[in-house]
């Protein structure tokens, strides 16, 4: 009969999804060199990622990000660069599983309902003066209202946040924060519990 033609149609047709689809996902890669295994983190050693203000060597990042994953211990809150939805900010956050100043805006602005929509506008904008200003204070109001224990300075900051503002990590270092790691033009700091103030509820 005729509904049983169409169901058998609509099988056939879900059938196949897996077939042709999976051909068509194997070849979307990163990079030809990216192993095939279940590793999830792999390919970010042989791929680089176009952005604003120049390419992203990844490589970079998954060894910063290794890093983390064997030396950070708890849950200390991070701050990274803020991108567009579906670009490569938050790649800290989201391989570590550590809390972040803001994840994805879109993202925080559909699970999180009941807060205002200000407050993740608030979070963006407050990471970009943080990078991009050349300001002592600022930078201090910054960690200690967000409780930020690490600072990640990688391609992806320098190129998002470029000028004047990049300058006060390194004459800051040993101050505000102390460098805990360096690869490349990928720096880590660790910031101050005098800055924080985490220190005296510890």
């Amino acid at each position: 009969s005729f509904w049983r033609i169409g169901l058998a149609m609509l099988v056939l047709g879900a059938a196949m999804f897996p077939l042709t689809a999976t051909t068509a996902k194997i070849k979307d890669r990163m990079s030809e060199e990216a192993p095939h295994t279940l590793d999830g983190m792999a390919f970010m050693r042989t791929s680089e990622y176009p952005d604003e203000g120049g390419v992203v060597d990844l490589s970079e990042d998954y060894r910063a990000i290794r890093w983390m994953q064997g030396n950070i211990q708890g849950t200390p809150v991070i701050v990274e660069a803020n991108t567009p939805l579906y670009r490569w900010g938050s790649r800290y956050s989201i391989y570590t599983g550590l809390p972040s100043v803001l994840g994805w805006d879109w993202h925080q602005t559909q699970q999180r309902g009941f807060s205002p929509v200000s407050e993740i506008a608030s979070r963006r904008d407050a990471i970009q003066l943080f990078y991009l200003m050349d300001d002592e204070q600022l930078a201090k109001e910054f960690l200690r209202e967000y409780r930020v224990e690490y600072i990640v300075v990688g391609q992806l900051e320098r190129n998002y946040y470029p000028g004047i503002g990049l300058t006060k990590f390194e004459r800051l270092n040993g101050d505000l924060w102390q460098e805990v790691y360096r690869d490349g033009q990928t720096v880590i700091y660790e910031v101050s519990d005098s800055v924080t103030g985490l220190g005296e509820s510890r």
